[in-house]
């Protein structure tokens, strides 16, 4: 509908050009930052939400909201849109475990849900046993890649090291993974 664009265009200010023809200027450089921060924003928005769905938690009931991480300089400026997407009253950081709350694992970060509402622990249970599943299945096919010589011998060196890391990121989900299982 650009006709109506272009009516709009021109009824908010008296203009001498007409959008449909307008020359814009060109796109500036990219802040990387910003596009980060928006990704991470994303990624726990969505896992907080699924968390939710998951435990039965209405989106009207608040939450608090706490997180562990190494990059706590990423989320802070986060804060405020965070606990309106996810209607949490509270968000801060811990150290520690928190205990009786939903664990979700967002990257390397860990998210406790703490709510109102009784938890059902044995739903937590099966998809944290599920996900472990998943993971140590993966772990072994890319130890498996890794473990074979010819692999590693005639692939690039930039293809070995993305194996190495996603071997790392697997083991520390893992681990993450069984420590929240603990928890329960």
């Amino acid at each position: 509908m650009p006709f109506i664009t272009e009516e709009i265009y021109h009824l908010l200010k008296e203009q001498s050009d007409d959008l449909s023809i307008k020359q814009f200027d060109s796109v500036g450089a990219v802040d990387d930052k910003n596009i980060a921060q928006g990704e991470i924003l994303k990624n726990v928005i969505s896992a907080v939400r699924d968390a939710r769905v998951k435990n039965g938690i209405r989106n009207k009931e608040s939450i608090n909201l706490y997180i562990q991480s190494d990059n706590r300089a990423d989320y802070e400026p986060l804060f405020g849109i965070l606990s309106r997407q996810v209607n949490a009253e509270n968000i801060a950081f811990t150290d520690a475990t928190v205990e009786k709350c939903i664990n979700v694992l967002v990257q390397k970060d860990k998210l406790f849900i703490e709510t109102k509402t009784e938890l059902d622990t044995t739903a937590q249970k099966e998809q944290l046993e599920k996900d472990i599943t998943y993971l140590e299945g993966f772990l072994a096919s890319v130890e498996k890649k890794l473990g074979n010589e010819r692999f590693v011998q005639n692939a690039k060196p930039e293809v070995v090291d993305i194996e190495r890391k996603k071997k790392a990121d697997a083991e520390e989900k893992i681990a993450a993974l069984r420590e929240a299982l603990a928890s329960l």
